[in-house]
């Protein structure tokens, strides 16, 4: 072998040690859920075995490990996370309970020592059998039966579709405040959550078409019933909507394969148009969608939409022509999620302003886009700017730094954290310009990637991109 093939040798086997660093090592420092699940519709119950092979990435030595169970916040009416103007709307034919009903725990094959923790049980606390340091894992296994309420919400059941939002147990995180275990809060989306991957296995009746987070990699029917094979990467939640009712209808954008979930005829393309206009505007406009699937899933949800990674839920009563562009808004808003709190996430509980703010004004960058700069100018002043300056007229505290424990009424959450969180990013892109603002918005995104970002990593973004110190401006609007 001559010397310049050696050379050429040398330095292929040097970037295959690189790729090998950079790509595929990182992915062994994910989390991983592998989870085994049936679920009985008669009874409306899910059984499942879910092993948790958990990686310390805290930086830190644990003695424990948390869960959340946010099913168990559906235990009783005391402590449901609805008001009590919501409760009629949610629970139409009256209340049950659902839960999670842990059964059995173990770590590393053995016994485990753990607690269910108030309120409600909502928190499994697990007692390591020995401190794991920075970098170790550990396998968790649990084993578990879910109880789904009649609730027509993100979690429950209605007359035609069957949501599981938060159904499982979810890892706490653990950051620079230590373990995050608050509660089911009734305003917002109280959920916040590190990437993982996941493998679900999943038992429904034949009969059932599945919505889900993920791609399906297997399926098999035998005796009535199909097993699905779901798996998903770096993604914050896993979430799966079945009904007997649905109809599919698919596109394809930009290498993306987007499926429209509906149960009303006639609206199976609209809804398909907007997810692929949705998608096709933020992946030029932001970056552009890491995974492979979109859904977008008409359930009875009582109100609006809500996000989980790769599949949103919009509710049936927005399927109709009196509610067509409120259709497209919302599944516009929602779809802005995929990259402000599924690939770049937040702590929703603290800092909720930073994913659904920045989520309302891409939702205007999307009506800019395709009806024009005077309608988003129109919707901007008429509902998000005069609906924030009346609620200001009636409360003078209308602070970014209220957690979701802080707020009392859903009119304060929305003004505050959706239509002052949109002015913020209305006033940013002024004071600096459309182009450094869209490159604000796309090194934002790259950087924060799978990661979870703070008010000040924006701003430290902004101020990289402009070169000038935007801490004044923030700083203006937060109190």
């Amino acid at each position: 072998m001559d010397a310049k093939k050696k050379l050429l040798l040398g330095i292929l086997a040097v970037v295959v040690v690189v790729l090998f660093v950079y790509f595929v090592l990182p992915e062994k420092s994910v989390t991983t859920y592998f989870i085994e699940a049936k679920y009985n519709d008669e009874v409306k119950v899910v059984e499942a075995n879910q092993t948790v092979k958990y990686v310390n990435n805290t930086g830190s030595s644990l003695k424990e490990v948390y869960f959340h169970l946010y099913p168990n916040a559906f235990k009783s009416e005391t402590s449901l996370p609805f008001t009590k103007e919501e409760l009629s709307f949610v629970y139409p034919e009256g209340f049950e309970p659902g839960f999670i009903e842990i059964e059995k725990v173990t770590i590393n094959g053995l016994p485990a020592d753990y607690t269910l923790m108030e309120p409600n049980d909502e928190i499994l606390k697990l007692t390591l059998p020995r401190e794991i340091k920075k970098g170790e894992s550990i396998n968790i296994k649990i084993k578990y039966k879910v109880k789904i309420p009649p609730a027509k919400s993100r979690f429950g059941y209605g007359k035609n579709t069957v949501q599981l939002g938060n159904w499982y147990p979810v890892l706490s995180v653990y950051d620079k405040n230590g373990w995050n275990n608050d509660p089911y809060y009734i305003f917002g989306d109280p959920f916040y959550s590190d990437v993982a991957n996941y493998r679900v296995e999943i038992v429904v009746p034949e009969r059932f078409i599945v919505a889900s987070t993920g791609e399906e990699k297997e399926k098999k029917v035998e005796k009535g019933s199909k097993k699905l094979v779901l798996e998903a990467n770096k993604v914050r939640d896993f979430a799966i909507v079945m009904s007997d009712k649905f109809k599919v209808a698919e596109a394809t954008v930009d290498g993306i394969n987007i499926r429209s979930y509906y149960l009303t005829d006639g609206y199976g393309d609209k809804t398909l148009k907007f997810a692929s206009d949705a998608i096709r505007f933020y992946n030029e406009y932001i970056g552009k969608y890491p995974y492979k699937t979109y859904s977008v899933v008409e359930t009875d949800f009582y109100l609006g939409g809500m996000e989980y990674p790769q599949l949103v839920m919009i509710s049936k009563d927005l399927y109709n022509k009196a509610n067509l562009f409120n259709l497209e808004y919302v599944i516009a808003h929602e779809t802005a999620h995929q990259w402000w709190y599924a690939v770049v996430g937040n702590n929703q509980i603290r800092e909720s302003w930073l994913d659904e703010g920045l989520t309302e004004y891409s939702t205007l960058l999307y009506i800019e886009r395709y009806y024009g700069k005077a309608t988003a100018e129109e919707i901007y002043r008429l509902v998000i700017e005069r609906g924030f300056n009346k609620f200001l007229s009636n409360s003078l505290d209308t602070s970014f730094a209220k957690t979701l424990a802080d707020f009392k009424e859903w009119q304060e959450y929305t003004n505050i954290v959706y239509n002052k969180g949109a002015m913020v990013f209305y006033n940013l892109r002024k004071l600096i310009g459309e182009e450094n603002f869209r490159k604000v918005l796309q090194t934002y995104y790259e950087k924060y990637k799978y990661k979870i970002a703070t008010t000040q990593d924006l701003i430290d973004v902004v101020d990289s991109v402009t070169g000038k110190d935007t801490g004044g401006f923030f700083q203006s609007w937060f109190y």
